[in-house]
């Protein structure tokens, strides 16, 4: 078997996001969620099982650092017997065969050590995205470590017992103190009740867990650590109990929980331990605190449904942009035959403003699931701010007073500005939502650093850019605070918000490298920290701009190829209207028969997907077959994770997409030919 650094590296998409996969970012945006227990991890892997992504907690629990393990076959993680049984395959097999794969098995750390971990690897089933898998790793050594003692405790119980009953003649009073002894030194909660439900025993745990103290518990009803709902079954069972004591777990088969003085339930596992003594026969029960395993099965079904929502959301997004690209290019060949009409041409710009605004909406779609394609660049903080500023003075109204503030100094950030625009508008228009009497709203621009004890899984050590938007509304209640990153929760009227704003900005923030922090105060107002990565001062970049007016001429010949007729026409109409020669297909088999017969073409411009020979692999057989031939790869696709690094001969153009852009790429590609 091949060592895991013998097997080849992928190369990395340049246009992933932090996850290493930009397809796939949805589910680990969600995998990456808030609150994951330190002793488990979430790693996305590719279809051959190679690392894509490596969190804090997968640092933490396997040593190794993440330059180290990206892109490297999961095999490393396998101690050699495992290996030797080519376990790692049997599991991914299984995993793609099933849909998931769970078992508890030895994993071996960076230093060579194992440890017993709990491993789920779940297939990402082939969609917009590709396929791969979600391996989500538990450490069991805790836990294991805890069982063992409760045995242990539980066997030592036992013999003490024995010893007591052997002792109760000489020494009574010391028997029984050396049992109290082993009871409080157990792990685990440890209750003692009499036949008629009382508390008799309780030990140090017991009282950390249901956070009563001892005196309060003993002589109390046992009714009293245990939920309402489960009450007037107890006393059946403990009598069921006490007719046939012997050691076994309670309510096998069941889902236990306990009850808190803070009124809290949680899920338990009870040991019952029968205990003969001179007051009558007795329980001695011993209760493991499940509340970290149901947070990590809880993580793990909420990682899932926004796998999910992320792949619908990447297929809806790619037929939406079809659509929109139809209808683009559509508007535009009839903005020119209309171009000496003033109120026609009016309105088809209307409409292509339209097209504009719904291929907007299809970023916000994408940004919540983490599956947008950024174009990350060096942004000056000061001069984003005043541009924006100026631009929610129109769009707020008067009744909204707005404040703008940046630290001395500058401040300055790499990511996607037209898309931190994007974010700012959208936490001002809540903001302006929550004060409809009008009120102060407040953007400030700071820096922070986040410490190493301060990080968290979604958000690493370093320095970042923060943009605080700060209005006096009328704040969030505590019962939805954690709810308003879900996609389309809303507290708004019907019609009056979508529920993608607040996700939206999530997903561009931890995209970018960074993430959201929010604050509320019911009547007080709201804060929301944006933060992204903070970069040197250097000259920002201006955002490209659409040019209008008269479009460039081109000379060459293009071979055009797309499935879907009212693109092929739109797109062979601009090539053609600017002096190139086109010639169409309708498929891949069709264009790489051409290309075979020898075809004179300066350019090829394809679609991504099409039914039989797709984009993809036409674009791999036409650059063994023509190696030098340019290419330019057209899709409504939010990521293209399966082309790895591109020669310069060889783009790709996203949907909608302007006349204008097209034409600029397709100039270029002919006039610099690989």
């Amino acid at each position: 078997m091949a060592s895991p650094d013998s097997l080849p590296r992928p190369r990395p998409d340049p246009g992933a996001g932090p996850w290493g996969d930009a397809p796939e970012g949805g589910t680990r945006g969600a995998a990456e969620g808030k609150g994951a227990p330190a002793d488990c991890a979430i790693i996305p892997l590719s279809p051959e099982g190679r690392i894509r992504h490596w969190c804090a907690n997968a640092a933490r629990m396997l040593g190794h650092a993440p330059e180290a393990v990206l892109g490297r076959h999961i095999q490393l993680l396998y101690p050699p017997e495992a290996l030797a049984e080519d376990l790692p395959g049997q599991e991914l097999e299984a995993a793609r065969r099933e849909g998931c794969c769970a078992v508890q098995a030895p994993r071996r750390r960076h230093d060579g050590s194992c440890f017993l971990a709990a491993s789920v690897l779940t297939a990402v089933p082939e969609g917009a995205a590709g396929p791969g898998f979600l391996l989500l790793l538990q450490d069991l050594t805790e836990r294991e470590q805890l069982r063992q003692e409760l045995q242990a405790a539980q066997a030592e119980v036992a013999r003490r017992l024995a010893e007591l009953d052997l002792l109760r003649r000489a020494s009574r009073g010391a028997g029984e103190e050396r049992f109290r002894q082993v009871v409080e030194a157990a792990p685990n909660a440890m209750v003692m009740v009499n036949a008629a439900g009382q508390i008799e025993m309780v030990n140090a745990q017991a009282e950390r867990v249901f956070g009563y103290r001892r005196e309060e518990m003993l002589g109390q009803p046992v009714d009293m650590l245990v939920p309402a709902a489960f009450r007037a079954q107890h006393p059946k069972l403990r009598q069921a109990f006490l007719a046939k004591p012997k050691s076994r777990p309670m309510g096998a088969g069941r889902d236990l929980h306990g009850l808190r003085k803070d009124g809290s339930e949680f899920p338990v596992e009870i040991g019952l331990n029968p205990i003969e003594t001179e007051d009558g026969p007795m329980v001695l029960s011993a209760i493991l605190d499940l509340s970290a395993r149901v947070q990590l099965e809880a993580l793990l079904r909420q990682a899932q449904k926004m796998e999910a929502v992320g792949r619908l959301t990447a297929g809806v997004a790619h037929d939406f942009n079809n659509l929109l690209q139809s209808m683009m290019g559509s508007l535009e060949l009839l903005q020119d035959r209309v171009s000496d009409d003033p109120v026609a041409d009016e309105l088809v710009s209307g409409s292509i403003d339209a097209a504009l605004r719904g291929a907007r909406l299809t970023h916000h779609l994408l940004a919540f699931s983490r599956k947008q394609v950024l174009r990350p660049s060096h942004i000056e903080i000061a001069a984003l701010l005043r541009k924006t500023v100026a631009m929610l003075e129109r769009t707020l109204g008067p009744n909204i007073r707005i404040l703008a503030a940046e630290e001395a100094g500058g401040l300055h950030a790499f990511a996607d500005p037209a898309q931190l625009e994007a974010c700012i508008l959208n936490l001002a228009i809540n903001a302006r939502d929550a004060m409809p009497r009008g009120g102060s709203l407040t953007i400030r621009a700071f820096g922070t650093r986040i410490a190493l004890e301060d990080a968290t899984e979604t958000l690493q050590p370093g320095d970042y850019a923060v943009l605080a938007v700060e209005d006096t509304g009328a704040g969030i209640g505590e019962d939805i605070l954690d709810k308003i990153f879900e996609p389309f929760f809303t507290t708004k009227n019907v019609g009056e918000g979508s529920g993608l704003g607040l996700p939206m900005v999530l997903g561009y923030a931890r995209q970018s490298g960074g993430d959201v922090r929010i604050a509320s105060t019911p009547g007080h107002g709201t804060r929301v920290e944006v933060l992204l990565p903070r970069i040197a001062p250097g000259r920002a970049e201006e955002p490209a701009q659409v040019k209008g007016g008269a479009q460039p001429s081109g000379r060459g010949r293009v071979l055009l190829v797309d499935d879907a007729p009212a693109v092929l026409q739109t797109l062979g109409a601009f090539l053609s209207g600017a002096g190139y020669q086109v010639t169409r297909a309708s498929n891949g088999d069709e264009a790489l028969r051409l290309v075979r017969e020898g075809a004179r073409l300066d350019c090829v411009v394809t679609d991504y997907a099409m039914p039989g020979l797709s984009g993809v692999d036409l674009l791999l057989q036409v650059t063994e077959l023509r190696p030098e031939l340019p290419v330019l790869v057209v899709t409504g696709y939010p990521g293209l994770g399966t082309l790895g690094d591109l020669p310069p001969h060889i783009e790709i153009l996203r949907k909608p997409f302007l006349r204008a852009e097209l034409l600029r790429r397709v100039a270029k590609l002919v006039a610099n030919p690989g």
